[in-house]
Protein backbone atom coordinates (compact mmCIF):
# COMPACT_ATOMS: atom_id res chain seq x y z
CA UNK A 1 0.00 0.00 0.00
CA UNK A 2 1.77 3.33 -1.10
CA UNK A 3 2.00 6.05 1.25
CA UNK A 4 0.20 8.73 1.73
CA UNK A 5 1.44 11.82 0.62
CA UNK A 6 1.22 14.89 2.66
CA UNK A 7 0.07 17.95 1.02
CA UNK A 8 1.64 21.29 2.28
CA UNK A 9 -1.09 23.85 3.35
CA UNK A 10 0.59 26.36 1.33
CA UNK A 11 -0.06 24.80 -2.23
CA UNK A 12 -3.91 23.52 -0.69
CA UNK A 13 -4.96 27.46 -0.59
CA UNK A 14 -3.43 30.77 -1.83
CA UNK A 15 -2.13 33.03 1.35
CA UNK A 16 -3.76 35.97 1.98
CA UNK A 17 -1.35 38.06 0.13
CA UNK A 18 -1.59 36.33 -2.90
CA UNK A 19 -5.20 36.41 -3.11
CA UNK A 20 -4.76 40.46 -3.20
CA UNK A 21 -4.32 42.25 -6.10
CA UNK A 22 -1.34 44.35 -7.39
CA UNK A 23 -3.55 47.78 -7.30
CA UNK A 24 -4.59 46.59 -3.81
CA UNK A 25 -1.19 45.69 -2.54
CA UNK A 26 0.11 49.08 -4.08
CA UNK A 27 -2.65 50.63 -1.96
CA UNK A 28 -1.94 49.12 0.93
CA UNK A 29 1.67 50.27 1.09
CA UNK A 30 0.61 53.60 -0.14
CA UNK A 31 -1.27 53.69 3.38
CA UNK A 32 1.54 52.26 4.80
CA UNK A 33 4.36 55.00 3.89
CA UNK A 34 5.34 57.87 5.23
CA UNK A 35 4.09 61.59 4.10
CA UNK A 36 8.21 61.47 3.24
CA UNK A 37 8.12 58.06 1.23
CA UNK A 38 4.96 59.38 -0.48
CA UNK A 39 6.55 62.37 -1.67
CA UNK A 40 9.74 60.55 -2.86
CA UNK A 41 7.50 58.24 -4.89
CA UNK A 42 5.33 61.05 -6.59
CA UNK A 43 9.14 62.90 -7.27
CA UNK A 44 10.60 59.64 -8.93
CA UNK A 45 7.17 59.10 -11.19
CA UNK A 46 7.11 62.49 -12.07
CA UNK A 47 10.83 62.76 -13.08
CA UNK A 48 10.40 60.07 -15.27
CA UNK A 49 10.44 60.23 -19.04
CA UNK A 50 7.26 58.21 -19.59
CA UNK A 51 3.91 58.81 -21.04
CA UNK A 52 1.70 57.32 -17.97
CA UNK A 53 -1.26 57.43 -20.07
CA UNK A 54 0.24 55.01 -22.67
CA UNK A 55 1.76 52.70 -19.96
CA UNK A 56 -1.94 53.06 -18.69
CA UNK A 57 -3.85 52.48 -21.75
CA UNK A 58 -1.71 51.94 -25.16
CA UNK A 59 -4.30 52.67 -27.19
CA UNK A 60 -5.39 55.42 -25.74
CA UNK A 61 -4.55 59.05 -28.13
CA UNK A 62 -2.10 61.23 -26.14
CA UNK A 63 -3.03 65.18 -26.97
CA UNK A 64 0.14 67.09 -26.93
CA UNK A 65 -1.73 70.57 -28.31
CA UNK A 66 -5.31 72.52 -28.03
CA UNK A 67 -5.31 73.28 -31.60
CA UNK A 68 -2.44 75.59 -32.52
CA UNK A 69 -1.12 75.92 -28.50
CA UNK A 70 1.18 72.80 -27.22
CA UNK A 71 -0.10 71.66 -23.87
CA UNK A 72 2.18 72.41 -20.49
CA UNK A 73 2.79 69.10 -20.63
CA UNK A 74 4.11 68.94 -24.17
CA UNK A 75 6.14 71.80 -23.47
CA UNK A 76 7.82 69.70 -20.37
CA UNK A 77 8.06 66.50 -22.45
CA UNK A 78 10.12 68.07 -25.50
CA UNK A 79 12.24 70.31 -23.01
CA UNK A 80 13.18 66.91 -21.15
CA UNK A 81 13.75 65.62 -24.84
CA UNK A 82 16.16 68.56 -25.79
CA UNK A 83 18.17 68.12 -22.58
CA UNK A 84 18.16 64.36 -22.61
CA UNK A 85 19.83 64.41 -25.93
CA UNK A 86 21.54 68.13 -25.96
CA UNK A 87 19.81 69.18 -28.58
CA UNK A 88 18.52 72.78 -29.60
CA UNK A 89 15.09 73.95 -30.79
CA UNK A 90 16.41 74.92 -34.54
CA UNK A 91 17.74 70.90 -34.10
CA UNK A 92 14.07 69.99 -33.40
CA UNK A 93 12.31 71.80 -36.06
CA UNK A 94 15.01 70.27 -38.71
CA UNK A 95 14.53 67.17 -37.82
CA UNK A 96 10.67 67.33 -38.44
CA UNK A 97 10.82 68.58 -41.34
CA UNK A 98 11.01 72.50 -40.41
CA UNK A 99 14.54 73.61 -40.82
CA UNK A 100 15.08 77.03 -40.00
CA UNK A 101 12.17 77.28 -37.75
CA UNK A 102 13.95 77.25 -34.52
CA UNK A 103 12.52 80.23 -33.07
CA UNK A 104 9.18 79.74 -33.53
CA UNK A 105 9.51 76.69 -31.45
CA UNK A 106 11.56 78.58 -28.91
CA UNK A 107 8.88 81.55 -29.06
CA UNK A 108 5.74 78.15 -28.64
CA UNK A 109 8.01 76.47 -25.61
CA UNK A 110 8.85 79.52 -23.66
CA UNK A 111 6.26 81.90 -23.99
CA UNK A 112 2.85 79.87 -25.14
CA UNK A 113 2.81 81.11 -28.44
CA UNK A 114 1.20 79.36 -31.64
CA UNK A 115 2.38 77.08 -34.13
CA UNK A 116 1.48 76.02 -37.45
CA UNK A 117 -0.92 72.50 -37.28
CA UNK A 118 1.56 71.17 -39.87
CA UNK A 119 4.28 71.77 -36.90
CA UNK A 120 1.94 70.21 -34.45
CA UNK A 121 1.09 67.38 -35.70
CA UNK A 122 5.17 66.89 -36.73
CA UNK A 123 5.69 67.15 -33.03
CA UNK A 124 2.97 64.82 -32.70
CA UNK A 125 4.72 62.15 -34.39
CA UNK A 126 8.71 63.36 -33.43
CA UNK A 127 7.47 62.65 -29.72
CA UNK A 128 6.07 59.46 -30.62
CA UNK A 129 9.59 58.48 -32.27
CA UNK A 130 11.45 59.31 -29.39
CA UNK A 131 9.17 57.65 -26.96
CA UNK A 132 10.18 54.50 -28.89
CA UNK A 133 13.72 55.17 -28.92
CA UNK A 134 13.33 55.54 -25.22
CA UNK A 135 14.48 59.17 -25.43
Amino acid sequence: MPKKQKRRKDLERPSKEAELSRLAKLEKAWVKASAEERLLFLKRVATQDVDLWSAIDPDRQQLIADGRYLLPSTVTRIERIMAKRSIRPDEVTAEIGFPGEGKTLIRALAKGASLRLAMVKALDAWLKRQALRGS
